[in-house]
């Protein structure tokens, strides 16, 4: 039998996900059946930057969907850690390609939660590392590290001038940047120009974080999401979108 979809790589990884997508939509184990989820309009690719997430699924609004897993992910858990996530974007697949159906993480998908043995919206493969983040907390207290932010953000600014604490014993917080500890607030990220709070469409590179939004859809949301801007100062195209509610905008609406 021809395996359905598409590869956009020669990735161990994506050719892997591609066979166990087949597996699951064609075999009998799992509820999704090819009259769910079309596979000949799947690509399968593999993102060696992205690290905040397992995998991502864009679609282009007619139907056609990336899934695009992340190879530190295949790399620290394994393949099969990465199979609940491939059959996570394959619920999304459905979505795109389901008339009527809102894609994200709302009822539609928490619908085959269960059925597919899904931990739901985000899933925790493997423990993090302080090089896995750009800014990184440590408790003064004797708890050591606590975690960390891939931007510049309001908890990086806090846990600098000690409004943010330890969330176990209420310590101070040591912040470690890209060039060592953090005394003080850069004077750069003083007068930021990107108010969060104030965009309900918010850009993130791979690489450089929050780098810009829009407060409503418009064109320049719509070429984001459809992967048609590269980021200028570090000219990656691995941008995503996020709603006010954090969820990764995959599709524009219907017009």
């Amino acid at each position: 039998m021809a395996v359905a979809g598409e590869l956009s790589d020669s990735h161990e990884l994506s050719e892997r996900a591609r066979q166990y997508a087949n597996a699951v939509i064609d075999g009998d184990e799992w509820p999704l059946t090819p009259s769910l989820v079309d596979l000949d309009c799947v690509t399968f690719e593999t993102s060696t930057r992205m690290k905040r997430q397992h995998g991502v699924c864009p679609s282009d609004g007619d139907g056609h969907c990336t899934i695009r897993l992340s190879e530190q992910t295949y790399e620290r858990a394994g393949f099969t850690a990465m199979q609940q996530t491939i059959r996570h974007e394959l619920v999304h697949c459905y979505q795109h390609q389901t008339d009527g159906v809102d894609p994200g993480h709302g009822g539609s998908f928490n619908q085959w939660v269960d059925p597919l043995a899904l931990s739901g919206r985000c899933s925790t493969h493997y423990e993090t590392q302080p090089e896995d983040y750009k800014y990184q907390f440590y408790c003064t207290q004797g708890c050591g590290f606590i975690g960390g932010r891939h931007r510049w953000s309001v908890a990086v600014r806090r846990a600098i001038r000690g409004t943010q604490v330890c969330g176990e014993c209420d310590g101070e917080l040591r912040v470690e940047g890209p060039r060592g500890s953090l005394d003080e607030v850069p004077e750069w990220r003083t007068d930021s120009a990107i108010d969060e709070d104030d965009l309900r469409y918010r850009f993130y590179c791979a690489n450089c974080g929050l780098i810009g939004g829009r407060r409503q859809m418009c064109k320049t949301v719509r070429r984001v999401i459809r992967g048609e801007t590269v980021c200028r100062d570090c000219g990656s195209w691995e941008i995503e979108t996020r709603d006010e509610n954090g969820d990764t905008v995959t599709s524009t609406p219907r017009r």
